[in-house]
């Protein structure tokens, strides 16, 4: 009878663990995008292409932004907006170029981690400075995209929506 009153402590013991990992992943979450003149609006024409990766954990979100082959010359910032596909939205974090961020490479990588004092905005669109859960809200709901900007396509060379992978 001990035996099995240690067995059956052992698999409520096990399941609460479980559970209690299953809690701690639900908070995580990773998104990407490839990026392209194509998905600006309006369109841009150019041999400029990236790709970004995030993942979202414990109030902060862990970013790779990488981009090469930008005809507009030089790299003025890289941000993810508050927009829909082929729509324009404001800026809620810099990616580089500006806020606590570095400034952007002719080409290659950045790296980072945005956590809630870089949260900028849009406030005309409801995210106010630093409203760190409202970015996750809009980025797992395939709300923001991340563009990059340059001299000579200020509005965004680049661009691709977010997603859930």
């Amino acid at each position: 009878m001990r035996t099995r009153t240690i067995g059956i402590v052992a698999v409520v013991a096990a399941a609460v663990l479980a559970l209690g990992a299953a809690a701690a992943m639900a908070g995580r979450s990773s998104v990407g995008t490839q990026l392209n003149g194509f998905k600006e609006a309006p369109v841009i024409s150019t041999d400029g292409e990236g790709s970004f990766r995030a993942e979202i954990r414990a109030g902060e979100v862990h970013y790779r932004l990488r981009y090469d082959d930008l005809e507009g010359g030089e790299v003025l910032f890289a941000h993810i907006h508050l927009g829909k596909p082929l729509t324009n939205g404001g800026v809620v974090a810099f990616l580089c170029g500006g806020g606590s961020k570095p400034a952007c490479p002719a080409s290659g990588t950045v790296t980072g981690v945005i956590v809630p004092s870089d949260v900028v905005g849009p406030a005309d669109q409801g995210i106010e400075p630093g409203e760190f859960d409202e970015l996750v809200r809009a980025i797992r709901r395939n709300a923001t995209y991340v563009n990059v900007h340059t001299e000579d396509f200020p509005s965004g060379e680049i661009r691709g929506n977010l997603i859930r992978s």
